[in-house]
């Protein structure tokens, strides 16, 4: 087996939920030792989430892949000790507990350093550590509301839709092992360890460099001045004779171009209302409601075959059990 390219690098992790331990998931998965630190006063639902399967939940099981197991009372003078001696030997600590939990502890950055100068220290937390907000609880709902993400999903009176997965939570992980491991590299050519903070909010409004938001530095807000949550026509998902949902998008010019031949609609060419890609944003809903009508004749494989092979972006949307069965994931290993 290839051993990975962070073999021999020591993770201390402090982490609960999700995005503490997606960090360290993905530092394990790249080859590091990572030892997680579990609290025995915890319980043991606090551990991770349905389903379970006997006692142990999966998500833990799954987000903790990879990764060596300790119990440390922190809050004793011997469990204390243990850790502090863990951290003279590690490379990276990841905690992700509300700003202030670690200073009580005495288990800041400032402190550990002292005694590790080499150590690359990461936190989590729901807003970060700074600023009048850092003390607030948050959560990935919380950061999807705060950065401008869940009013993206807004229609009319419609209420933002949730997007069913702790993105924000996955996002600050992925953006936190980016900071942890540009502070490595630092730390290889100085020797000096670095302090990384990010947060959830942070992340959520990481995903905000859009047409939606640029619109709005530019022209105001998108979304109430049109009705839509993107800039972009035709794209979009459409039900289609099996009971499954087709999605598709052909708004760039060239790809309207093999559109319109291939979906048998030219006529649309010299619509008014579809003749350029602003026209065709503005005018969306009537024509996607003329798309849909086709889609609708059909199932979707038909339409992903036809629209695939004339270089048209589409696809299925999946559910899990086609997702893993699809031959795009099986040939990439994605699931083993």
């Amino acid at each position: 087996m290839t051993a990975g390219a962070l073999e021999g690098v020591r993770v201390l992790e402090l982490t609960h939920a999700w995005a503490g331990p997606y960090c360290g998931m993905m530092l394990g998965d790249m080859g590091a030792e990572v030892i997680k630190i579990e609290n025995p006063r915890q319980k043991t639902e606090a551990r991770g989430g349905y389903p379970y399967v006997g006692n142990e939940s999966v998500l833990f099981m799954m987000l903790h892949r990879n990764k060596k197991s300790v119990t440390l009372d922190l809050k004793n003078p011997a469990g204390k000790k243990i850790f502090l001696d863990l951290v003279r030997t590690a490379d990276i600590l990841i905690q992700n507990f509300r700003p202030g939990l670690m200073k009580k502890l005495g288990l800041t950055y400032d402190t550990l350093k002292e005694i590790n100068p080499a150590l690359v220290y990461a936190s989590l937390s729901g807003y970060g550590n700074t600023g009048p907000k850092a003390d607030y609880p948050g959560v990935n709902m919380i950061a999807l509301a705060e950065s401008g993400l869940a009013a993206t999903t807004i229609i009319g009176d419609r209420p933002p839709v949730p997007l069913g997965y702790a993105l924000c939570d996955v996002v600050a992980s992925m953006w936190a092992s980016h900071g942890i491991l540009s502070a490595y590299i630092r730390r290889l050519k100085t020797g000096k360890g670095q302090e990384v903070d990010t947060s959830l909010v942070e992340a959520g409004i990481s995903l905000m460099v859009s047409p939606v938001a640029q619109h709005y530095h530019v022209k105001g807000d998108w979304v109430a001045q049109t009705g839509r949550n993107d800039s972009n026509a035709p794209s979009g998902f459409f039900r289609c004779s099996d009971g499954t949902y087709l999605t598709v998008f052909a708004s760039y010019p060239a790809l309207w171009d093999r559109f319109v031949e291939v979906m048998n609609l030219q006529h649309l060419t010299t619509d008014p209302r579809f003749s350029t890609r602003d026209a065709r944003t503005v005018n969306a809903e009537a024509l996607h409601q003329i798309i849909a009508k086709i889609y609708i004749t059909k199932p979707t494989d038909y339409w992903v075959e036809l629209l695939v092979n004339a270089g048209i972006p589409a696809s299925p949307v999946n559910t899990v059990g086609r997702m893993v069965a699809d031959k795009q994931v099986i040939a990439r290993e994605m699931i083993v």
